[in-house]
């Protein structure tokens, strides 16, 4: 007897569960490249940075050049000689003109203590120097000690002993010194009368001597013997000298080939020096050796 016999209803079928589905794998991750349209944003950018630093350039080199060389601080040179020994040439970019070196070329000079050099814009360099000031310390005729240049312009009465610094000169005194003059030597030799009653010319004048001594002075620094001699001595024109510092007593003899003298002297001077402890009497006289200076040491 089935069951809808035993029961007189018909049987709920029932329904089966679902399976379960398995799980889906992880997809893999694609690389979508950038869309073109944004590239190319990216390129034009770049594109116009690249033609803004150009445009900069070009500009820079085309129209920022030198045109001006303007120079301050300069007694001993001409703004020429300063702008000569830069380097810096008219057409010259700014922005590329390398100051340290044009500033270490400027620094050679002799009489050059200190440079600055600066830009403006749009065509001008500025060049400002230091010299060293190099004076001579002579006396007056009523034995007050006066400041000279190597030119003979008087600068100014010497004032709480500043000759001391000085290189003096001997042999000889100004006349009525004044500061901003220029020198004039006191004639202290008078004319002699023979025994006819004619009149003795002087043979050295003071003027003379003068105007050995500031040869000499121009002879000393064309040699970079600057502020380093104690005295130019020419009481004697026969027997001229200079002492450099209180170390050598240099020994010229008479005024011919001044300049040839001198020149040895310092050659001597800067061989002895890289030995210590050397003093002593250079005779660059060419009385004694044609070819050179003859040393002693003093005892």
């Amino acid at each position: 007897m089935t069951t809808k016999e035993k029961t007189g209803r018909t049987p709920v079928k029932q329904k089966k569960k679902p399976e379960k589905e398995a799980p889906r794998p992880l997809q893999d991750v694609v690389y979508m490249p950038p869309k073109p349209f944004m590239r190319n944003r990216l390129l034009l950018r770049l594109a116009t940075v690249v033609a803004i630093v150009l445009a900069l350039v070009l500009a820079m080199s085309v129209f920022f050049r030198v045109e001006h060389i303007q120079v301050s601080g300069m007694d001993q040179y001409t703004a020429w000689d300063i702008s000569q020994a830069s380097g810096i040439k008219q057409g010259d970019s700014l922005f590329s003109l390398g100051l340290p070196g044009a500033t270490a070329r400027i620094l050679e000079l002799d009489y050059v203590k200190d440079v600055r050099i600066g830009i403006r814009l749009p065509n001008m360099v500025i060049i400002d120097i230091t010299e060293v000031r190099v004076t001579y310390a002579v006396k007056g005729q009523d034995d007050e000690w006066w400041l000279v240049d190597s030119s003979g312009r008087i600068i100014d009465k010497a004032m709480d002993d500043s000759q001391e610094s000085c290189t003096k000169i001997l042999g000889v005194h100004l006349l009525n010194p004044e500061a901003g003059g220029q020198a004039v030597a006191q004639e202290t030799n008078t004319p002699q009368v023979d025994e006819n009653g004619n009149t003795i010319p002087v043979t050295v004048t003071a003027a003379h001597r003068l105007n050995v001594a500031l040869n000499i002075a121009d002879y000393l620094e064309a040699n970079g013997i600057i502020g380093q001699a104690a005295s130019i001595d020419v009481n004697d024109l026969g027997d001229i000298q200079f002492w450099y510092g209180q170390q050598y007593q240099v020994k010229l003899g008479n005024e011919s080939q001044l300049s040839y003298k001198v020149s040895l002297a310092k050659g001597a001077i800067d061989k002895l020096s890289q030995e210590s402890h050397n003093s002593g009497v250079l005779d660059a006289s060419l009385t004694v050796d044609k070819t050179g200076v003859r040393y002693t040491r003093f005892q």
